[in-house]
Order: C-alpha cells, then structure tokens, then sequence
C-alpha cells in the first residue's frame, strides 16, 4: 500500500492511537502531533506500529449502537512535549486502559505458519471514499449571521474536559480552524503547517477532537492506553491526520469485538498469496507479502488474519488457579513470590515485566552478567539462592497491590468483555504517510466464514527408493487449499531457481465488502498465480516422472527379492571357491 500512519478509532469516530516503536533518541506520540518541533525542525515523533481494539455493540438501555475504542500508547521524550489530539465526531467519554490486554490478544490472534514433512518413499540411510474522515461527506462550515448581518466572530467551544488516571483532557470544536488551531497553539498543542491543512479538513467535516496531556507532575512511566466511549453505529480509525506523524509502512493491527465478523467498508479486504510465502523458513516474508499486497490494492486495504467466535479469547483473560492470588502477598522472599505467581498461568508479558521491575529490580550484579529481565524473572529461586544479599528489600504486600491493579484484575475485567461479546477479528494492514487519505470504517457481516490464525502445509519429501537423503530429496510443499509449489533443494541441477515465484503477485484477491453481502471482487490475481505455480512446478520431478532423476518408487518387495537374490549368488560362489 502507499503507506501511512495512523491514529485512531471509532465512529462516528473515535480516536487515534498507536504502539510506537522508536529509535532510542526518538521521540514519539501516540495520536497526531506533539507540542513543538525539536531544533532541527522536525516533530519529535517515531510511530511505527499501532494497535487498536473496538467493542461494538449496543446500550442496554437505549439500544442506541455504541463503540468503545481501546488505543495503546508508547512514547519515549519529555512529558512537556506529550501530546495527544484526535478527531470525533461525537463527544466521548474518556477513560485509561491497561496494556495488559494487548499483551493477552496480540499473540494468539497473530498469523503463524507451520510446514509438516511427511516422506514419500524411503530415505538413504532409513529416514522417513476520499472523505474528509471517518466517514464524513466534504462540506464546508456555515457561519451563522448575526443581528448586523455579518458573520459572529468565531470561537471555540470547550465540550468536556477532566482528568483519567495520569491525564487530563480537553474535547473541543469550532466553526473555523484557524481559531482551534490558535486555540490548540496557546494551550500547548504545537500544530505543525501540514497537521493544519488536516485539521481544517477536520474542521469542516463537523468534527471535535480530543486533547490529551499528562497530568503536572506525572512523568512518562505513567502513560497508559487510552479509552474512548461514545455513540456510534461504525468503528472508525482517523488516519489521515497521523499521516504528518508517521513512519513509512506503518503497521496497524486492528481488533474488533463485536457481535460477528468485522469488515472494513471503505477499504478493500485483501487475502495475501499464501504460495509466495517462505513456508521451510516459516513464513518469515509474511509482513513484506501483506505489504506488497496492500500495494498492489491501490494502499488502502486490511488483511483479516484472525475470525473466531471469542469463546476462545475467553481463555486468554483466565487464570489457571485463581486461587492463587491469595498467596502473593505472602510470600516471604522474591523466589516464593515468582513460584506462587507462576501457578496463576500468567505469562510475563511487558506489563508483568513492568511491575516487577519496580519491586523485584535486578540487582546490579546479575545485571552485570548479560541477563535478560525474562531470564532473571524466570529464574528467580536460582538468582535469589546466588545473590540474595544484593536484591532490593522486598514488599509483597505493595507489589500484589500494584500486580493486581495493572494486571489481575483488568485480566477479570477483560474476561468479561469477551463474554459478553460473540466474536472477535483482527485485521492488519501496512500503510504510508501518502496513502492516509481517508479514514477506514468497520463494521460487522455475518455471512463471512471464520478465519483462523494457524495457517498450515505439508511438506512431501520425495526419496523414492531410497535415491536420495531427506535433505537433498524433491519437496513438494502441499496447501490447505490443495496447491502445491515444488522444490529442489540440491538435486537435479543443483536447485530451482525462486525468482518466478518471488515476481508473482503478493496479493490473490481483493474485495470491497458489504455489511449483507459478499461484496464485489475489485482484484483477482488466482488465474495467473496458477499459470506461475504451473510453469515453476514443471521443473521439478515427482514420484512418477524424470528430471535426469528417477524417482519412480521400486516396490519394496522386489527391491527385497532383488537383495536376497544378490545373497544368494555371492553365497554360491564363495562356496565354490572352496571346492576348489
């Protein structure tokens, strides 16, 4: 896709938001702009990934459709120039998150992809829309006319304001954006010159926005997702003002957890060409396939890579003995702690990691030997047996406060959520500053099959009759679909060559969707994938053809019969030489 950054959120709109990758000098703001420039002119900003989830459904008491955005932030620079402005369409109720949660849903819903050998025959050796945003038509702002005919001056209205967890916030709007922009400009918002081209484009699509800052006195350890709340019958990730704040081939990872499959609207939903992929090395080209396949939809495209009823993701936010908890703040010494802790089948994710480290901090000494926190964490009965008298003092009691408060207990909060909504998808998509013209719209269909994570083939080994080891033999690599892509390690002139492969399209198809329907099929590249796959799988030999190499597969039997022949013979001449 051209690519581009994004921000993010939920419709009538939502909120921008982002998982921020960052040089160690950079900087970086998890929405569109930060409050000023650094010296050398450019915005102090690094964002290079992002992760959104929407819930989606209805409120129980109007029916009314709503949409909660969940944005995870990381941002690394002073707490002075952290800021965070997103476009909404409606007023949202602004809460903070935990990050937690995507620690718990990133892994399980990413792609993976596993190549299963079986051996034919026998081994050697015996192996075997361009609007303004989030949906908005272009249109211009009107100016009331007053008592004298004239226009009224134009202001800023301030809609809500307050403070969640480590910020405090402001929701504004205006009629002109000069005015918001000086408005945002006074307050401590730096507007750069093309973050104010798109926030007048903001402006005139009827849009408020959201101005998030940390709280005097909180430091940038203290930052924390981000939550949104508002009405809104469409999820909706405002792109296009991130796109002055983004790294090239931004990725997005986009979860929606609603009542059925979620779909983009506005952009094309792609399926990547899964024979292009470098599946005996794992799929490690997966991220470049889902790129060049966005690009090859004209930029604006997501990739569902996960489609599950969400009875699964239940799982992820439950503890294996819950019962445990109890113990943690118990626990006489580190090593106690970390066992007790482990029989809660809780992983130590980043958000684990981050409150031991306050309470549990590796001491210099271990440090000092090249170890990991995972490692030391991991390993704490050795550590603490080794090293004891350079730990820290220990508090259980204040380390379970904070462990519960940041993970325990949004693991239960988080459980509910995905009970009490029936289906979970994920979609992904790499995008430049360039392509973010228009903001994305989901929405949910029900007449759409699952998509699972877990993406697999079998790799046939062709020995033959025992002509070659299995590490020299014919792969043939088998879909789940029933392609299958050829290869020759090192036999039959020393290999086939992967660059007809490499120059096949990276996307198979394209759609854009419908809420009701299939949608209409805007790219179809499967006629020439085959024609590829054809040609490239002509070269290499199978159990019943050549190459140079025979691989027809002599029955064992005979192969049998013809060695106990050979026995025989050499038998009967040794006898004979002596006779004589």
């Amino acid at each position: 896709m051209r690519r581009g950054g994004a921000s993010a959120i939920a419709t009538v709109v939502v909120a921008a938001g982002a998982v921020l990758a960052y040089a160690p000098s950079a900087q970086a703001c998890g929405g569109f702009f930060c409050s000023q420039p650094q010296p050398n002119g450019g915005l102090p900003i690094a964002q290079a990934a992002e992760n959104v989830l929407f819930v989606m459904d209805t409120d129980p008491a109007t029916g009314a459709k709503r949409v909660e955005a969940h944005i995870q932030i990381l941002y690394t620079g002073p707490a002075t120039q952290f800021s965070w402005i997103v476009p909404v369409t409606a007023v949202p109720t602004v809460d903070v998150g935990w990050d937690i949660l995507f620690d718990r849903l990133e892994p399980p819903t990413r792609p993976s992809f596993r190549l299963n050998y079986q051996v034919e025959g026998t081994c050697k050796g015996g192996g075997g829309g361009s609007g303004i945003g989030c949906g908005q038509a272009d249109s211009a702002a009107s100016g009331g006319g007053g008592p004298g005919g004239g226009p009224p001056p134009p202001t800023v209205d301030v809609l809500s304001r307050g403070s969640a967890g480590p910020y405090e916030y402001v929701v504004v709007r205006s009629e002109d954006g000069a005015t918001l922009r000086t408005w945002l400009g006074t307050n401590g918002y730096y507007v750069s010159e093309e973050a104010a081209r798109i926030v007048d484009e903001y402006v005139a699509g009827f849009h408020s926005f959201v101005a998030v800052k940390l709280q005097v006195g909180q430091d940038t350890s203290a930052i924390r997702p981000i939550i949104l709340r508002l009405a809104s019958a469409e999820a909706c990730l405002p792109l296009k003002l991130t796109a002055i704040a983004a790294t090239p081939d931004l990725r997005i990872n986009v979860w929606v957890l609603a009542d059925a499959r979620a779909i983009p609207i506005n952009y094309a939903e792609i399926g990547v060409n899964l024979a292009k992929l470098h599946w005996i090395n794992g799929g490690i080209n997966y991220d470049q396939l889902l790129k060049e396949a966005a690009n090859e939809a004209d930029g604006n495209a997501f990739a569902v890579e996960y489609a599950q009823k969400s009875t699964m993701a239940t799982t992820w936010f439950t503890l294996t003995n819950p019962n445990g908890r109890g113990g943690l703040s118990a626990a006489p010494d580190p090593a106690s702690y970390m066992n007790t802790f482990g029989t809660l089948g809780m992983p130590l994710t980043s958000a684990v990691v981050q409150v031991l480290r306050k309470y549990i901090p590796m001491p210099a000494s271990v440090a000092a030997q090249g170890v990991s926190e995972v490692s030391f964490y991991m390993s704490m009965s050795y550590y603490w047996g080794m090293f004891r008298s350079s730990f820290a003092p220990f508090d259980p009691v204040a380390l379970t406060v904070e462990m519960e408060a940041e993970v325990l207990a949004p693991i239960d909060t988080f459980r509910s959520l995905f009970m009490r909504n029936a289906y979970l998808t994920r979609l992904a998509t790499f995008i430049s500053p360039e392509e973010m013209t228009k903001d994305p719209l989901f929405v949910t269909n029900r007449l759409l099959p699952d998509v699972a994570p877990n993406r697999n083939a079998i790799g046939h080994i062709l020995c033959g009759d025992e002509e070659y080891d299995s590490c020299a033999a014919p792969l043939w690599v088998e879909l789940e679909d029933g392609r299958r892509i050829g290869w020759l390690p090192r036999s039959c002139g020393g290999g086939v060559d992967r660059s007809d492969i490499d120059a096949m399209p990276s996307g198979e198809i394209a759609w854009i969707r419908e809420p009701d329907s299939e949608g209409q099929m805007v790219m179809d590249n499967r006629t020439a994938i085959a024609q590829t796959l054809a040609a490239h799988n002509a070269q290499v030999p199978t159990l019943d053809s050549g190459c140079g190499c025979s691989l027809r597969a002599r029955p064992r039997s005979m192969a049998m019969l013809a060695a106990a022949a050979t026995s025989v013979l050499m038998l009967f001449a040794r006898r004979r030489r002596r006779r004589r």
